[in-house]
């Protein structure tokens, strides 16, 4: 009997010791020197769940029940909205996110899902729309874009815009489309920069206009052309001013009208 009373007690203590703490709020402060969470009159980085911890985000403050270990975030953390709604889901580990993160609209619709590696963002995000439409793909190495990045319309979930990225910068391709799938434009970007040819398309798929780009400026002959394919306008361009002839054209070929800039002044 007394090896089973004293099983008993052993049980006890150690399901007493193994519960978590659970404070509130207002009874613990942050060491703005160690940047970690602490029980009033504890000298100790605190270790057990804090409830309606308050945390500001981009949207306004949220609060949550959240774990702390040595007083760092560390396991899942859920933050709502003063409504009750889940605002946001994510794990954490010695401080950083870890795994998935989802954002939440107020109405409960998904707003955003993104993997993170030791606390930056690592692997492909999501973002949607209110009612819950796929808007937007966002491939992230290293907390910055790196990769094919898709925009979509909010309403009928087409694709929008397609462009490649590289450590944080638009590098290479960038198409833009009408609502119909047809392409509507073209740009060539290096180092964030536009560099080189960039087309705009009518909807049938005649070119609209062409235009040459350096270091982001308007370098060389651009052109406007009519729905027909008719060459209407052409102008030199230096350094991202008019610089030469600008000449308008009707759609026989005929020179209706004739300037000529320098450093994008008007002088004949």
């Amino acid at each position: 009997m007394k090896k089973i009373l004293l099983g008993i007690f052993l049980l006890a203590s150690s399901l007493a010791f193994s519960v978590e703490r659970i404070l509130s709020y207002e009874e613990t402060f942050l060491d703005k020197k160690t940047g970690k969470v602490h029980a009033k009159g504890e000298q100790t980085p605190y270790t057990g769940v804090i409830k309606n911890y308050k945390i500001s985000e981009e949207d306004g403050v949220f609060e949550g029940k959240i774990s702390f270990k040595d007083g760092v975030i560390d396991g899942l953390v859920e933050l709502y909205y003063s409504n009750g709604k889940l605002a946001e889901m994510a794990t954490f580990k010695n401080g950083e996110k870890n795994g998935i993160q989802k954002t939440y609209y107020e109405n409960g619709q998904m707003k955003m899902e993104v993997l993170h590696k030791n606390g930056k963002k690592d692997g492909m995000g999501k973002l949607y729309s209110t009612k819950g439409i796929l808007v937007g793909e966002f491939p992230f190495k290293n907390d910055m874009l790196d990769g094919l990045v898709k925009k979509y319309n909010e309403v009928t979930g087409k694709l929008e815009i397609e462009s490649t990225y590289e450590n944080g910068k638009s590098e290479g391709l960038l198409k833009e489309y009408y609502p119909s799938g047809k392409l509507k434009s073209e740009e060539n970007y290096k180092n964030d920069l536009r560099e080189g040819l960039t087309k705009d398309y009518y909807e049938n798929g005649v070119l609209k206009e062409e235009r040459f780009y350096k270091n982001d400026k308007l370098e060389g002959i651009s052109k406007i052309y009519y729905p027909s394919g008719k060459l209407q306008v052409e102008v030199n361009f230096k350094d991202d001013e008019a610089d030469g002839i600008f000449r308008e054209y009707d759609e026989t070929g005929k020179i209706i009208n004739q300037e000529t800039y320098k450093n994008g002044q008007l002088i004949d």
